[in-house]
Formats: C-alpha cells, structure tokens, sequence
C-alpha cells in the first residue's frame, strides 16, 4: 500500500494529560514564519498538531507559485527534515500549508537490489504460466501439456501484454515525477483471468495533482488502447449462437454484451448484421482475453481510492470533491446493479455484487503534497472524456437505442 503522508486532522483534541510533539522549537518558529511573504501566502497563524504544524492564512498569488516559493524557502532553511503540505482544510475550505517531519528522503532513483528485479521476473514467469493454463482451460485442453501451453499461449500473450502495460505505464509515470514505488510486480492467480495485472507501490508522497492526474490516466488510457483493438479483432472472429437468457457476465460460450452499451456497439461493428435480436456470441479465445482485462481496466477505472479512476477524479477537483463524485459513483453502480437484477428475467446478481464488493472501499484518498493547484484545460478534458468511455461501459442499452442497433 502507498506510505501516506497526512496531517492530523484539524478537528483533533489531544488529552489534557497528553503533550504534543512539536516537530520545531519556538525559535524554528520564527525563522519558519520568515518562509511565508505577505504577497504571496499571508502567514496569520501557526498552529501545532501530533508531528506537524499548520500555517493559516490567505493565499495571494497563483497557487503553484505560492508552494514553490513556500517550498523552497523552507528547505533553504531546513533541508529536506519536512513534508511541506499545500491543500484545502475539509471545514472551511481555504487552503493552509502543513509541515510535516519526513521520516526518511524521497529516494525515487535509488538503486535496487537484484532480490527486487528476481522477484518481479519470477512473479511475470508464473503470470505467463497461470494465464496460459487458464486460457487452455478456456479452450477446453486438458491432459497434453504440450497441447495446452499451444492453446493457452495466446489468451497469455494477449492478457500480460493489456495488464502488463498498463502497470508500466504507472511505473513510467511515477518515475518522471520523482516518485519512489517499487517495479511492477504480477499477481499470478490461479483461476480466470489468471492475473489481476500488476502491483505498484508508491512509496513517496505524490507531488501535486498533475501527477495524480497522470498516474491514473496514462495507466487506464494505456489499458484502454490495448485492450479495444485486440477486443474488436476477438470479437470479428467469434460466432453467432442463440440468446441464453440465464447468460451472466462471463458466460463466455453465449455472451450477451446488451448489459454495455460500448460492448454492444463494438460488437455490432465487428460482426455486423450477423449479430442481431435474440443472438448472443461465442467468444474466440482472444475476444476473452481482451474482455477479461477490460474488465480489470474498467473496475480499476472506477473513481475510488487509489484506483486509476479515483486518481483522475482527485486530479480534477482535489481531494473533497473526489470523496463525494467516489460516494456517487458507488451509490450509481449499485443502483445499476438493482436494475440489471430486476429487468433480467432469471434475477443476474453479478453486478450488484460488484457494487457491493465496491462500496466497501474508502471514499476519500490522500491528497498530495500541492493538492491545491488545478490542472490545466486539457487534461480536464481528457478526465472527462475517461469517465464517459466508463459510463458507455457501465451502462446498458437504453430501450430507445435498440431498434436503431438492430438488437
């Protein structure tokens, strides 16, 4: 899990019999006020909490500019001993600078030891091995080992290379903002899809909220560009079979995609008139590939902590404002849920336990260390235009769309 780096919260009450550690003295006090012009953040008071201290007043100037200048004045005059915090208080809503002790310095081009790199070569190895028998099993090979790793190979293929990009993709991201994680590290599984993709640790505070942003997009836009393509090669090279009303989600030999209104309309592209009302699809062995690992991008792509989609959210409104549109989103998913149970004929339960497994998971994240500045218009235009791509994914085909996709 990533190393947070949170203040106390301000609302915090210690016991009278408890004392506070102060991370400075009375006379660091003065020379940290001296850190805050007046014509940039005008410093009106300091005030202390277990290991941090927070500085209150009113920002003057743009907000990028005033934690530069905040930031390098402070580490003149005290090196790299502190976190220096820029963002919103949750009560008021006005910005305020925390500083915080740093346990250790940010070590984001640290060299690693050989165990590091022998470990994530072994996990990718079983990766390769878990999701080659699994795409064997897809393709009903048993007993030939030969055979099997034939048959498997390219569900295999297909699947590392989605995930696996993916992840290197927040690996890369994190290395140009000088962020310390660890190397992408496969989660072999023994079972369908055979991987859940990769585990990147961050290990160091995130800078601001471009690279937030940048985490979680680059990451689920890699997956996206990957997965489509190979999906829509998959789907032109499946069969038409009759409609199985008691299909589910992955009932891959009578896929039914009208629980998606992208997956349907891809699939009207690749198979054309051929897919209509009452037909369902058998799934080459690469459309599931492709399917599976959307999947993965989808779920992750959903704006809750530290997931892609919760990044991109708190890299477009800062942190409180993600906590709510991740409250919403749950609330939304298991009102989907509710629908897709009541509308199909035999009660599909597959996505309202979805949203269910998702609403356990917490709504607000931790902001970065310059959660104040905004991004610019073009990568809000770009967070906007990935949460459209995931409510073309999340939701159904409306009535009204039937007839005119012949479904």
């Amino acid at each position: 899990m990533d190393k947070e780096v949170i203040p106390v919260p301000e609302n915090t009450e210690l016991p009278e019999t408890a004392i506070p550690v102060r991370p400075i003295d009375t006379t660091e006090e003065a020379t940290l006020r001296t850190c805050f012009p007046w014509n940039v953040f005008f410093l009106e008071k300091i005030e202390y909490r277990p290991q941090a201290v927070l500085c209150r007043g009113k920002l003057r100037t743009d907000a990028d500019a005033a934690y530069n200048t905040v930031k390098d004045n402070i580490q003149k005059l005290f090196g790299d001993r502190f976190y220096i915090l820029f963002q919103y208080s949750l009560s008021t809503g006005k910005p305020f600078f925390a500083v915080v002790p740093q346990a250790q310095p940010v070590l984001a081009d640290r060299s690693r030891p050989w165990i590091e790199y022998t470990a994530a070569l072994l996990l990718l190895l079983l990766a390769i091995v878990s999701t080659t028998f699994s795409g064997a099993a897809l393709a009903k090979i048993t007993g030939n080992v030969q055979l099997m790793v034939w048959a498997g190979l390219p569900y295999a293929v297909c699947t590392i290379s989605i995930l696996g990009l993916r992840d290197l993709g927040r690996y890369l991201v994190a290395r140009f903002y000088q962020i310390d994680s660890s190397l992408p590290y496969f989660i072999p599984l023994p079972f369908l899809p055979g991987t859940y993709g990769c585990l990147v640790q961050l290990q160091s505070p995130m800078p601001n909220r471009k690279a937030v942003f940048d985490l979680g997009f680059v990451a689920s836009g890699l997956g996206l560009a990957i997965a489509l393509p190979i999906l829509m090669w998959g789907l032109a090279h499946s069969t038409i079979v009759p409609i199985d009303l008691k299909s589910t989600l992955f009932s891959f030999d009578a896929f039914n995609p009208r629980f998606s209104l992208l997956l349907s309309i891809l699939s009207k592209l690749a198979l054309g008139n051929k897919f209509g009302p009452e037909k369902a699809i058998d799934l080459h062995h690469i459309a599931i590939a492709a399917y599976l690992s959307l999947t993965i991008v989808t779920i992750n792509l959903m704006p809750l902590r530290r997931m892609d989609g919760g990044y991109i959210v708190h890299g477009m409104f800062g942190q409180k404002p993600s906590a709510i549109v991740s409250q919403l989103s749950k609330f939304l998913l298991l009102i989907l849920g509710f629908i897709r149970f009541k509308s199909s004929e035999v009660g599909h339960t597959d996505l309202l336990f979805l949203a269910i497994a998702i609403s356990l998971i917490p709504a607000i994240d931790e902001p970065a260390l310059n959660d104040v500045s905004e991004l610019n218009p073009w990568r809000d235009g770009l967070g906007i235009a990935m949460l459209i791509i995931l409510a073309l994914i999340l939701i159904p085909v409306p009535a009204i769309l039937m007839p005119l996709l012949d479904l």
